[in-house]
């Protein structure tokens, strides 16, 4: 074999690796976008309060970068001034959680639900798991303060996966907050979209979740990882949290939640649902998790 045989080889060689490269850093982008602009996941409403009996009023109010949101005020039936936000998951919107919620209405709370952005009925086209969610929830409460300030003396705060990390963070910045319920909330950034794509695409770690961590830090200007629940809910206490987690969680993980209740400061409970997996707590537990709900917020709201 002479030296121009050798020569040609090691070009076709390195022109083999660099398409493959560039078709590794397409299909990193490409899912990052994805996870980012979940076009595919916003789907409509199907179930309002009026079908259960319940009076509501729409509400839309906007966030401090101008997306608009949509929710409903559900005001209870004798003038309480505690009110519970609610907050759904990603792919989810207001009425997925509203059916398993409802009958903390008839405790004498107010609640509010409303979709976050990208999602349900409200504006934009950007979810961020979380890091650009936390502008929703600050924009809830703005609204609920300005329009409803005598409903919302206390204020607990729950959320269901992507809603439970987004409960977790803004209880932690915001003392305002009296409680939280955090139901299958991841304990990092990194760790969810990494066993999202495996769960969902067979996707390994290495060498793919490296690069598209960095394409969604680069598209959000900010490092997701840093506003992770296991960050921010040491940061709680002495407000008290409720972690709820299905113990078969096959995107989240029940370990995860014991981490999250450890570095969690009292007081604090956890509740692992028997044979429960992601996003079924309610379904599964049935009576018993609406009785350790009410007893939550009877308790500390």
């Amino acid at each position: 074999m002479n030296l121009t045989t050798i020569l040609y080889a090691v070009l076709g060689i390195v022109g083999i690796l660099a398409i493959i490269s560039l078709l590794v850093v397409w299909f990193c982008m490409h899912a990052a976008k994805k996870v980012l602009h979940p076009v595919s996941k916003r789907k409509p409403l199907d179930a309002w309060p009026d079908q259960f009996g319940i009076a509501y009023e729409n509400v839309t109010f906007k966030t401090e970068d101008k997306v608009q949101l949509k929710g409903w005020f559900i005001p209870a039936e004798e003038e309480s001034n505690k009110t519970i936000i609610l907050m759904h998951g990603w792919g989810m919107n207001r009425s997925d959680i509203f059916k398993n919620t409802h009958f903390l209405h008839d405790l004498g709370f107010n609640l509010f639900y409303f979709d976050f952005r990208a999602l349900g009925e409200s504006g934009g086209k950007t979810s961020s798991i979380g890091y650009l969610e936390l502008k929703d929830i600050q924009a809830a409460i703005r609204f609920l303060k300005e329009t409803r300030p005598q409903f919302c003396e206390k204020i607990g705060l729950y959320g269901l996966s992507m809603g439970g990390m987004v409960a977790l963070c803004e209880t932690a910045r915001n003392p305002e907050i009296s409680c939280v319920v955090a139901e299958a909330s991841y304990y990092s950034f990194r760790r969810v979209v990494s066993r999202w794509a495996w769960v969902h695409h067979h996707i390994p770690y290495f060498p793919l979740l490296p690069i598209i961590l960095h394409y969604i830090r680069k598209n959000l200007g900010v490092n997701p990882e840093r506003y992770s629940p296991k960050y921010n809910i040491p940061k709680i206490a002495p407000r008290p949290v409720f972690l709820i987690h299905g113990r078969y969680d096959n995107l989240v993980p029940a370990a995860q939640a014991k981490l999250l209740y450890k570095k969690a400061g009292d007081p604090k409970e956890i509740w692992l649902v028997p044979g429960a997996k992601h996003n079924k707590c309610a379904e599964v537990g049935g009576f018993e998790y609406k009785q350790k709900l009410a007893d939550f917020y009877r308790k500390y709201l």
